[in-house]
């Protein structure tokens, strides 16, 4: 990130969103909109000098709301820029950050600004969001302060976590004994979310490991519905976890009540291997919720006219041959944007987009196949059946009720020409008179036609003529 930054030719736009998108491949407007700090980013280093003297408290956002935060604060410690923002929903204008700062940095007066910019191309890198576990109350998160989320477990064991990277209960501050993870939640679920994210699996095994390596003593129990360590090494990492003592149950766990004696975590559950009902006591419970769209994403494919499958996640044109490849030719989609992914798909999928887009930017023209669709206006009714159906967008009714074809956008795949009722839609270099007069040719002998063919080529042209989806 620090490289990021200080590079030539980057340029960064942080605390900023795309409100607007326009253009075409090689020549994309957009426009930004870059929200106030209400800290001077030329003058502000860093130094959290601010943070400290503020005397407003909120939970921390970063990490997972364990801990608190300033109303001035630094989003993490390796943030980029590392700079200082207000937030000015819970600012009491109490100016003790801008007394503390030595650079004269605090800006209470910024406002909002517009920056337009022209781009050649675009990817969407917009990452992913946790499963929104509050929202449906699965196994009394939100309730029980020790249950908690695996993200909340990795900032936890962070060296710079609230914590210092030592583990306690969040309720009393002691030690768990005896920690149980749950998979899938919020995942391969028909209440939820029918997909696998993918990672949880690996995480969970990851934290255990860690656990197991800080706390030698601590039992961790793992309940699972499948482990699925499906890339390179993570069966190889499973068996070494599990020879680690950790304990994997296949089955689901059923409720979550708290012993109001102990404080414990009573766990019911049922073992499919054995098919017995198990019952735990645990002292902290980290569930591994799923994956899914992000924020960001949802907005941006409004903003930039993409498509989103079922789940919300952004539509690539062919999840094998064109992943990385929207159908606006210019976009390209990487990483969690597409579908749940790990760090080395991530990293292998950004690469594959940011090829896609210099290949593009490469040259100082777009070669462009003709093999693309173009509409008789005479026949044309402007039925817009040809714009609803087509999946890239290259099919615009004017106000005249004609069809008009951008050629940029065009792929030439012949469902606008196949659905026109008024067979007013044509593919260039594959017109129905073209078939006709191949078909004459192939039925013909020294230029003159066979009198039994006669018939068929006056059916087959009459058929095509009458041709309805």
């Amino acid at each position: 990130m620090v490289s990021t930054s200080k590079h030539p030719n980057i340029t960064l736009f942080t605390n900023s969103d795309v409100v607007e998108f326009s253009g075409i491949p090689g020549n994309f407007n957009v426009k930004i909109e870059k929200k106030p700090r209400y800290v001077n980013e030329k003058k502000c280093t860093g130094c959290g000098l601010c943070t400290e003297k503020c005397p407003i408290k909120v939970p921390n956002e970063f990490n997972r709301g364990i801990g608190e935060r300033s109303a001035i604060y630094i989003p993490f410690p390796q943030s980029v820029p590392k700079l200082a923002t207000i937030d000015r929903s819970v600012c009491i204008e109490c100016n003790s950050c801008k007394r503390s700062c030595p650079a004269e940095a605090i800006e209470f007066d910024q406002e909002t600004e517009f920056i337009e910019i022209n781009v050649g191309t675009v990817i969407a890198a917009t990452g992913w969001d946790e499963y929104p576990i509050m929202k449906y109350n699965d196994y009394k998160y939100g309730i029980y302060p020790d249950v908690i989320t695996q993200i909340e477990l990795e900032r936890i064991l962070s060296p710079i976590g609230p914590t210092g990277g030592h583990l306690y209960r969040i309720s009393d501050g002691k030690k768990p004994n005896i920690v149980a993870m749950i998979q899938c939640v919020g995942s391969r679920s028909l209440k939820s979310n029918p997909y696998c994210s993918g990672v949880c699996c690996s995480v969970a095994l990851k934290n255990a490991q860690l656990l197991k390596q800080e706390y030698p003593d601590m039992e961790v129990v793992i309940f699972y519905i499948d482990i699925r360590t499906w890339d390179k090494g993570n069966e190889e990492y499973y068996r070494k976890v599990r020879e680690a003592g950790i304990l994997t149950i296949r089955g689901k766990v059923g409720d979550i009540q708290q012993d109001p004696e102990t404080n414990k975590l009573v766990l019911t559950a049922s073992d499919t291997l054995t098919n017995q009902i198990l019952k735990l006591n645990a002292d902290l419970v980290v569930l591994s919720t799923g994956m899914v769209p992000s924020m960001h994403s949802i907005k941006l494919i409004e903003t930039l006219g993409l498509k989103k499958d079922s789940y919300g996640f952004l539509t690539e044109v062919h999840g094998c041959l064109k992943p990385q490849e929207t159908t606006k030719m210019g976009i390209y989609i990487c990483g969690c944007a597409a579908g749940p992914k790990n760090i080395p798909s991530s990293v292998s999928t950004a690469s594959a987009a940011a090829s896609k887009a210099a290949i593009l930017l490469s040259k100082d023209w777009i070669i462009q196949e003709l093999v693309i669709a173009e509409v008789d206006k005479n026949l044309c009714m402007g039925c817009q059946r040809c714009e609803k159906l087509c999946s890239y967008d290259a099919i615009t009714v004017n106000r005249d009720s004609i069809a008009q074809i951008d050629g940029l956008k065009c792929k030439g795949c012949g469902v606008c020409a196949s659905s026109c009722p008024a067979r007013a839609i044509d593919i260039i270099y594959h017109r129905d008179i073209q078939f006709v007069e191949e078909i004459k040719g192939i039925c013909s002998t020294e230029h003159e036609y066979k009198e039994e063919y006669v018939d068929t080529i006056e059916l087959i042209t009459e058929k095509l003529k009458t041709l309805t989806p």
